[in-house]
């Protein structure tokens, strides 16, 4: 099998245990799901799904040297997203956190083809529920992982192009089971840039804004009957399609609120807003020696530290209206 990937380019998979899971239901249900969450309509910034992220993430583990195991489980590793991705942790979950889909990941895997597959080339689904002794895959905030450089690394793809992208897969590195960077400007340049997406995409006004609204729209159509907790666990299409066909005034209004409404009008409308603040710390390796960049960069640590009071400056209060 051949992966055409923008991001890095043509992959050959040759193990039966990774195309019997790229083509199982469980992974191919992620072509249908947002990785921002916000259906792409009402999207002002680059679009790409969970499933291109997974294999993504499965190619990135690869090309750092990852053993088979820490592939299989960055392939899998979004198959418990729900439809709207984290859209739903302000339905059901605590969206500073962003848990959600990490606590169903053993149901969602269990109640789907990926045992019997697994099984089937001589692997336990059980050694991957745990995805945090995969030290590639996955590392808490503010370190460096396989899954937080590829859903970077597609945003710069999509919006500043194949040089910039090309810098920094060059400048990556496997530091005994840690990604890091091979030197400090590159580092630097990652970690800018990761705060910038942050700042203008994934932590703005009006990406949280959207974030409330389209959540309120979830909640909207569950209170009235018109979609359903399970429906939530199908694809986008499948409930946008439901919400579309119901006609119901008060949901097609928050869907115009969406689409045509301004930010500052948006503002107005909602009080609280969910907010996390997400960057990246990476490590450096120069000269066979080790650095966190902000241990050695103070002009790094004073820029988190101002945006991350900037980020929090609205009263945070939790919808979980479902609960």
């Amino acid at each position: 099998m051949i992966i055409h990937d923008g991001v890095y380019g043509d992959e050959e998979i040759r193990e039966r245990v990774l195309i019997d899971l790229i083509n199982s239901r469980a992974v191919q249900r992620l072509k249908k799901i947002s990785q921002q969450g916000i259906p792409k309509e009402y999207l002002r910034r680059p679009f790409f799904s969970r499933y291109e992220h997974s294999l993504g993430v499965m190619i990135l583990l690869r090309r750092l040297g990852a053993n088979i195991k820490e592939q299989i489980a960055g392939l899998i590793h979004d198959v418990s997203h729900t439809a709207f991705s984290h859209v739903t942790e302000l339905l059901f979950g605590d969206p500073r956190k962003d848990d959600f889909q990490d606590k169903n990941h053993l149901k969602v895997i269990e109640s789907s083809d990926i045992p019997e597959i697994l099984s089937k080339n001589g692997f336990d689904y059980k050694d991957f529920i745990e995805l945090e002794k995969y030290t590639l895959l996955e590392r808490e905030i503010p370190h460096l992982c396989a899954d937080r450089f590829d859903y970077t690394i597609r945003e710069i793809f999509m919006e500043e192009g194949k040089e910039k992208t090309n810098y920094f897969m060059e400048g990556m590195l496997n530091f005994n089971g840690s990604m890091a960077f091979n030197s400090y400007e590159i580092a630097m340049s990652f970690a800018l840039s990761f705060l910038k997406y942050q700042v203008y995409h994934w932590g703005s006004d009006e990406g949280k804004i959207k974030y409330k609204v389209f959540a309120e729209i979830l909640n909207l159509a569950i209170q009235k009957g018109i979609i359903s907790i399970d429906d939530l666990w199908k694809d986008d299409e499948h409930v946008l399609n439901i919400l579309w066909m119901s006609r119901d005034e008060e949901v097609i209004s928050r869907f115009e609120l969406l689409g045509k409404g301004s930010v500052s009008n948006m503002k107005k409308y909602h009080k609280n807003l969910p907010k996390k603040f997400r960057h990246i710390d990476p490590l450096v390796v120069e000269d066979g020696k080790t650095f966190v960049l902000s241990e050695i960069s103070d002009d790094f640590k004073k820029l988190l530290n101002i945006e991350k009071e900037r980020s929090m400056k609205l009263n945070f209060s939790p919808n979980n209206t479902l609960q």
